[in-house]
């Protein structure tokens, strides 16, 4: 699939998230952690605005993922920008909850770390794919072959 149209999906997600939070109420709940919201019962009780964290994380999941396949670094270089990007999403809206700061509203903090969560996928993805290509690099190039007697 195109780069452009998985960008106008993550697009669409962070519309399509944009109306469920206008069409829901904004969250209210004094949590002590932003994993605090993930049970089942805050889940079932707000279905839209669970809806909406997951379109806004999947969203921006996809953006940056998007942005590193633009970059075209090598594999195990995105898989340490990602982790690196995960643990200050994590860390953010981690600081953003407990200190109710309300810098971005609870949603998009909410969202932020399931982001967070979500790229450890494509960090072990990354990682491993990187050890398997150095190995498949190191075979294919034969650095000794010039050094060869004809």
């Amino acid at each position: 699939m195109k780069k452009e149209y998985l960008l106008i999906v993550a697009i669409g997600f962070f519309i399509l998230g944009y109306i469920l939070d206008a069409v829901a109420n904004p969250l209210t709940l004094a949590l002590p952690t932003p994993y605090h919201f993930f049970t089942s019962a805050n889940i079932s009780t707000y279905p839209f605005t669970t809806t909406s964290i997951v379109l806004k994380a999947l969203g921006v999941v996809m953006g940056v993922l998007i942005v590193l396949a633009s970059l075209g670094l090598k594999r195990f270089i995105k898989g340490a920008i990602l982790l690196v990007l995960s643990g200050l999403l994590q860390l953010y809206a981690l600081q953003d909850v407990a200190s109710r700061a309300a810098v971005v509203p609870l949603e998009w903090a909410l969202g932020f770390t399931l982001a967070g969560l979500l790229m450890f996928l494509p960090i072990l993805i990354f990682f491993f794919t990187s050890l398997f290509e150095s190995r498949n690099t190191l075979d294919e190039s034969a650095p000794f072959d010039d050094q060869l007697p004809s």
